[in-house]
């Protein structure tokens, strides 16, 4: 069965991307690494994104325009091409349209429309970003690997904590990890069973 992936960039006191920019102008070496770490890993097996309203909106007014940049690097290049080829499904109980090709709204309850996505023939679901839609995905268990990319930082406050003031307890295991060249960390999380 598929698996609901959560790539995100954390600090190191759990905030993560949002209305503050946490990953620094590493240039094209860190992308590259980190696509190296991905493909390495297994963690760039998927074929369908997940997106909140906010995410979703601030990614269709940037990546379909993205390839027309001639400075535009490399490596997000590749990910301009990922972003706006592959199927993605937008949670939202407002947004009236999607014009970002591939998207498709998804309305209703957030667990019984990812169990039928699961279910489907093909790769892993990938949500790529955000904060307010992963933390709804992690209230409600419906992650199944994690993908932190833990940057040298400290932020401080802010407010995107990733894991919410209110959470849970809950036992992720580590099941892959890399040290980047630039001191980053790229943790890789199941939940813990039993």
């Amino acid at each position: 069965m598929r698996k609901v992936v959560l790539q995100l960039h954390v600090t190191l006191d759990g905030f993560a991307d949002g209305k503050y920019r946490i990953v620094p102008d590493f240039g094209e070496p860190y992308w590259k690494e980190l696509d190296q770490v991905m493909a390495r890993t297994g963690a760039a097996d998927v074929d369908t994104i997940l997106l909140g309203r906010g995410t979703y909106r601030e990614w269709a007014g940037y990546w379909p325009k993205a390839l027309e940049d001639p400075d535009l690097p490399a490596g997000a290049r590749e990910a301009a091409r990922f972003f706006n080829t592959t199927p993605k499904y937008v949670f939202s109980r407002s947004l009236k349209s999607a014009d970002w090709e591939h998207s498709t709204i998804v309305r209703g309850d957030i667990g019984t429309a990812i169990a039928r996505l699961k279910r489907r023939p093909g790769k892993n679901l990938l949500v790529p970003g955000g904060v307010r839609f992963p933390r709804a995905l992690i209230e409600k268990n419906l992650v199944d690997e994690y993908l932190l990319t833990l940057m040298p930082m400290v932020m401080g406050h802010g407010p995107y904590r990733l894991f919410g003031e209110h959470a849970r307890p809950r036992n992720l295991r580590l099941i892959d990890s890399h040290t980047f060249r630039n001191g980053a960390l790229f943790l890789r999380y199941e939940p813990a069973r039993g």
